[in-house]
């Protein structure tokens, strides 16, 4: 292989990638339409099959079926790479048309987070194939990533653990800026919270009532306090209670959304969640604590450092611009990755502004810049494995 012949070929297929990139994001599913996720991943496979890879599905009863996407499937092992089908966006979200591009950006519902990272991944596998190379490379897709893979369960984890066995190295194709890439993530623990009390009229039985509400106020503050820049955040961003204005509610229900740096820290957040939950402010009432999800960090690694700091002599050596390692409060699927012993990076995909809002949109330029850093990143591996 030669690296300019490789640029040269990712220069000549990016057109073919770009437009496939916008008609996957033209699937507009988030992570509970599984209908519209499998039509995404009957027509992902049907594209790739064509382009000459290897392609397994793997069925799931309540999210969209995953894929994995491959060139040389029975070859030496080499590296993984992740991406996700669904969004955060409501069908209808981005207007009729759903996808618009001009001659620099895409503008879709998923067109960074993370379709994106999709045709990067598929790009530079298809032009690596192309030019002889003989080494196993795959993509793992999923669908419900954005929900913290609370639909998958016990078999997603152990579809990911499965996946990434003897691969050497994984890198996410994550949503990314212009020249960061993410060498750490925090954690995710989500729960809800039920506070009980007791209802009454505001007028005629304020003093015997016990108020759900109120009561949850006071947890959501001692939650909020509990956070600390630089380290766990506790953020309630959702409550229900009360239907009527002169009527005291006697149940009350919120969600707590926790961030954690470490694997440490898990314990710590889960503790001081269930001190909180467990004290009534307001004598009479109760509360309930459920754990919704929960999605380890990906922490910082000297495994993971040295993935960046060989990312970054690549686009030095080539003139591919720079990279940024950044640590991000966002979550990934490279917690699974890392978590089974396999070296991984995060923040490999397309570059753009504004995920998870409907102005959301991918610069063109960033995906066959992406998949020559990547292309280049195992180019060099393979030279010094000679």
């Amino acid at each position: 292989m030669d690296i300019k012949e490789l640029f040269a070929k990712i220069d000549a297929n990016t057109k073919k990638y770009t437009d496939f990139l916008c008609k996957i994001c033209s699937f507009e599913a988030r992570a509970y339409d599984k209908e519209e996720l499998d039509r995404l991943s009957d027509y992902i496979t049907e594209f790739a099959e064509k382009e000459g890879f290897s392609v397994t599905r793997t069925p799931f009863e309540k999210c969209g079926d995953f894929l994995s996407v491959e060139i040389n499937p029975d070859k030496e092992k080499d590296g993984i790479f992740l991406a996700h089908t669904d969004t955060v966006h409501e069908k209808g979200a981005f207007g009729t048309p759903s996808v618009r591009e001009d001659d620099e950006k895409i503008y879709a519902p998923g067109a960074i987070d993370c379709k994106g990272g999709i045709a990067i991944a598929m790009l530079l596998m298809k032009v690596l194939k192309e030019s002889g190379y003989s080494k196993n490379l795959k993509l793992l897709l999923t669908t419900d990533e954005e929900i913290s893979n609370i639909l998958g369960g016990q078999k997603e984890r152990e579809f990911f653990y499965d996946s990434v066995k003897g691969h050497p190295f994984a890198i996410n194709c994550e949503t990314t800026q212009s020249d960061e890439v993410c060498i750490s993530r925090k954690g995710i623990l989500r729960y809800r919270i039920d506070v009980t009390g007791k209802s009454g009229h505001s007028g005629i039985h304020y003093f015997e009532s016990k108020n759900a509400l109120a009561e949850a106020a006071h947890k959501i503050v001692a939650l909020e306090s509990a956070s600390k820049k630089g380290g766990t955040s506790y953020s309630c961003n959702i409550i229900n209670a009360g239907k009527i204005a002169n009527i005291i509610p006697g149940e009350c229900s919120f969600t707590i959304d926790v961030r954690v740096l470490t694997h440490k820290a898990i314990s710590d957040a889960k503790e001081t969640v269930k001190n909180i939950v467990e004290k009534s402010y307001i004598g009479g009432t109760m509360s309930t604590c459920t754990l919704l999800s929960e999605r380890p960090p990906m922490e910082k690694t000297d495994d993971t450092v040295k993935l960046f700091d060989e990312l970054l002599g690549i686009t030095q050596k080539y003139g591919l611009g720079s990279l940024t390692p950044v640590a991000s409060g966002g979550g990934s699927d490279s917690c699974y990755t890392q978590k089974a012993g396999v070296p991984s990076i995060c923040g490999m995909g397309a570059s753009g502004e504004f995920c998870h809002t409907p102005q959301e949109y991918a610069n063109k330029s960033s995906i066959p810049l992406r998949a020559k850093i990547i292309t280049a990143f195992i180019f060099e591996r393979e030279e010094r494995s000679l």
